[in-house]
Formats: structure tokens, sequence, C-alpha cells
């Protein structure tokens, strides 16, 4: 393993945990109903001021990071993975992003 290997891999094990205790926290939040966690209005944050949620978006900026460099190590997330996934997320049938954080947090309770 060269030195810039074992750099990236300290880095990808301190985003790791920053991210996870992150997201649960933003994930309770969301199921007890606070939206913009997911980005469903993103586009229309000027005129809705109340779904800015700076936390939010420090935990989608963290997962492209993780995901990013664990790319180039070989390496994936899940829970970084399944986010960005959920965050991807539109259209008429998806639902809720209370839901979905709903949904997000009963998998992460069963592994």
């Amino acid at each position: 393993m060269t030195k810039r290997e074992r750099i990236q891999e300290a880095r990808l094990l301190e985003l790791e945990s920053e991210f996870r205790p992150m997201l649960l926290s933003c994930l309770r939040q969301c199921a007890q109903g606070r939206w913009g966690l997911f980005g469903t209005y993103d586009r229309l944050t000027p005129a809705l001021p109340y779904v800015i949620w700076p936390e939010a978006k420090q935990l989608k900026e963290l997962a492209i990071e993780i995901r990013s460099l664990g790319l180039e190590l070989g390496l994936a997330n899940d829970a970084c993975e399944r986010f960005l996934e959920l965050y991807s997320l539109r259209g008429s049938n998806v639902p809720g992003e209370p839901k979905l954080a709903a949904q997000f947090l009963a998998e992460i309770d069963k592994s």
C-alpha cells in the first residue's frame, strides 16, 4: 500500500465516522416530519426557506466524498450508497421524505 493510499484510507475512515452519526440524526428528524433531507425541494429552496437544512447539505457532500474516495480505493459504504440512491429518487410515485427516512432507519436497524 502506497503512502497516498494510506492517507486516502485514513481520510475515508474519518469521513465515515462523521457520516454515520449525522445520517442517523438527520434520518430521525426527517422521519418525524422535517423535509429537505433527500433534496425533494432543492430547486424551490429560495421560495421555501423552511426546507433549508444545512446538516442535510453537509451530509450529501460527505456522501459524495465518501463515494469518490471509496471508488478510488475499491471500497463501498452501503449506508452512503443507499442515502445517495434515495436522494436521487424523483417522481410522483416516490414516497415522501419522512416515509423514506423511516424506511431507511428500519433498514439500518435490521443490519
